[in-house]
């Protein structure tokens, strides 16, 4: 009576198949789920870096901007100084424009 020795002590019961297709299927789990952590984590670092290009792209033209916007006011001022006159006549003419667009065209039979 030569038995064959156990792979597993008197104890245990024998591993069944089901516990190594479970096994199986957690691998196959664990490593999707690597996967796609690790794929977010790079659609994140490419969205950090776009939008960190676009502020950067923003905040240049709002400096672009602000000197355009300083450059003009000191033109006005110097033409103001050379030409207070002509500076009065076009204020008038502007003032008018402005009535009048404000006035509407409903008035009129």
């Amino acid at each position: 009576m030569n038995n064959p020795p156990k792979p597993y002590s008197s104890g245990q019961s024998p591993p069944s198949r089901s516990s190594s297709l479970t096994d199986n299927l957690a691998d196959t789990v664990r490593g999707t789920v690597d996967s796609m952590t690790a794929s977010v984590g790079d659609a994140v670092d490419h969205g950090h870096a776009a939008f960190s290009q676009a502020g950067t792209a923003a905040n240049e033209m709002a400096e672009s901007a602000s000197r355009q916007v300083t450059t003009f006011a000191s033109e006005l001022a110097t033409m103001t100084r050379r030409n207070p006159l002509g500076t009065l006549a076009g204020a008038a003419m502007a003032g008018l424009l402005v009535g009048f667009l404000a006035r509407g065209r409903g008035d009129r039979d």
